[in-house]
């Protein structure tokens, strides 16, 4: 009963955040506006919708089909169950090669709690890395009892959830590795070889469908860079890059890395026993394409090598140690949770006052506006008003390379707004009836002077904290047309 208890008070804490702390921002708006103007979301199977960039027609239907729910509870609801799914799928797999129950849930229970993890999962954008995740446990699980068959099966789907599930066959081999102690010849090797059948006939319909190898075609970091931040970012899964400060993250992390691999090293049971930290390189290999592996979406995935691996160096300790090391992670968990929710309460905020401003904007007759906020994407969010799009608005803020749909009218006009190269790599994103273009990156944003000349319309928007951390907009289009008529190049500013 003292476990039941202590379970579902853990339960309780992990949960509450996914719906007091989340809401749509950042990329979010980008996969709503997809949502609201896609009316048949499994033309993704078949045709390029995300720009040239990506191939993800599963979870491109899995979102759409949440968002009928009309409001971020549905997404909440999904990333909880994903998120507590993985944990459930990672006992599964790790007791499917035939660890004790002790290491299989320890590593389950280390999978739900690690504040890295949490992150992720707090993001709605990121239900694309839980739903492949999950989808690739699942295939993995079959592996490891020897369902081939239910194995290609999931293999398929998670693929085409994301491409991070790619490296499933190779991670289908630590499995068997894992399992049997050595590397699998003969017959499982014939059927290893339909699990990479099945990846290469997805990449193949990627290579059909996007017209070319996709990617977000961004400049990215060299090698030793790339390294780098996946060292990074797999270091700081126990501890978060929010509460703990990130020196103190990353020695920890790497301390933990450190015994689990000592603990490995003087454990008996032959090559298998390194199969964990196998796993979370292989998992991890995929980040190498990526132009930026910064995030903890990017961590999902590999994190379950890490648990794992921890979860065998602590087999031997007992459940009083396991309860302290499960409430220190509750305790970061629950922190990060509070400045999340900060930032969440901070960002609502913000978005209400632009759209206020925008709205009387409207209402005066003007049409274009800067609206400083930091607030990405904010064109996007504010169009999630469909009074708001039909009015052929365009809001520019002050987050380079966001996402905005340029009314035709504008279009000419907006032209030089647009980053160069294009973001996305096609130009833009069709969804619908709309077109949605990528600003411009950050230093190639035009100024001022030249913003007035393309949009005499222009209306500056300045968002400032009021008493009891309300946020008013002021418009301060005059007070700088002021200074940039002086001369003063400090209005640029």
């Amino acid at each position: 009963m003292a476990a039941a208890a202590a379970a579902s008070a853990a339960l309780a804490v992990v949960a509450v955040p996914f719906f007091a702390a989340t809401t749509f921002f950042g990329d979010d708006h980008l996969f709503l506006t997809f949502a609201h103007h896609v009316a048949n979301p499994f033309r993704a199977f078949v045709t390029d919708l995300h720009g040239g960039e990506y191939y993800r027609p599963l979870w491109m239907v899995f979102w759409w089909t949440l968002a009928r729910g009309g409001g971020p509870i549905p997404f909440a609801v999904a990333a909880l169950l994903l998120h507590l799914g993985a944990g459930v799928l990672v006992v599964r797999l790790v007791r499917g090669v035939g660890r004790s129950p002790r290491v299989a849930w320890t590593a389950g229970v280390l999978m739900v709690l690690a504040p890295q993890n949490l992150a992720a999962a707090s993001w709605f954008s990121a239900t694309t890395d839980l739903l492949a995740t999950d989808l690739g446990l699942i295939a993995l699980g079959r592996v490891a009892r020897g369902r081939w068959p239910s194995a290609l099966l999931a293999t398929a789907a998670a693929c085409l959830g994301k491409e991070s599930a790619y490296a499933l066959p190779a991670l289908a081999v630590v499995v068997l590795l894992a399992r049997d102690g050595r590397l699998p010849r003969g017959r499982a090797l014939a059927k290893l070889a339909s699990l990479l059948a099945v990846v290469l006939a997805v990449a193949i319909a990627r290579r059909l469908v996007l017209h070319g190898w996709g990617g977000s075609g961004e400049p990215g970091p060299n090698l030793s860079g790339r390294l780098a931040q996946i060292g990074a970012g797999l270091a700081r899964i126990f501890t978060g890059d929010e509460i703990v400060p990130m020196p103190l993250a990353l020695g920890t992390g790497a301390a933990i890395l450190a015994l689990a691999f000592w603990s490995a090293v003087r454990r008996p049971g032959g090559a298998g026993r390194f199969a964990p930290f196998a796993f979370g390189g292989v998992a991890a290999a995929p980040l190498l394409a990526a132009g930026w592996a910064v995030g903890a979406r990017y961590d999902y995935l590999p994190s379950i090598g890490v648990c794992w691996a921890v979860a065998e160096a602590l087999e031997g300790v007992g459940a009083a140690a396991r309860g302290t090391m499960a409430a220190a992670l509750l305790l970061i968990g629950t922190g990060q949770a509070a400045v999340r929710r900060r930032d969440i309460v901070s960002y609502e905020r913000r978005l209400a006052a632009a759209r206020r401003a925008v709205h009387s904007g409207l209402a005066a007759g003007h049409h274009v506006f800067h609206v400083d906020g930091g607030i990405k994407d904010l064109d996007l969010a504010l169009k999630e008003d469909a009074a708001l799009e039909a009015a052929g608005v365009l809001v520019l803020d002050d987050v380079p390379a966001s996402f905005a749909i340029v009314p035709p009218g504008l279009a000419s006009a907006a032209r030089p707004l647009l980053a160069q190269p294009p973001i996305p790599p096609s130009g833009a994103y069709r969804f619908g009836d709309v077109q949605v273009v990528g600003l411009a990156r950050r230093g190639d944003e035009p100024d001022l002077a030249e913003a007035f000349t393309w949009f005499p319309d222009l209306r500056l928007i300045r968002l400032m904290r009021a008493p009891g951390g309300q946020v008013v907009a002021r418009d301060v289009t005059e007070r700088v047309r002021e200074v940039l008529d002086a001369g003063d190049e400090a209005g640029q500013d």
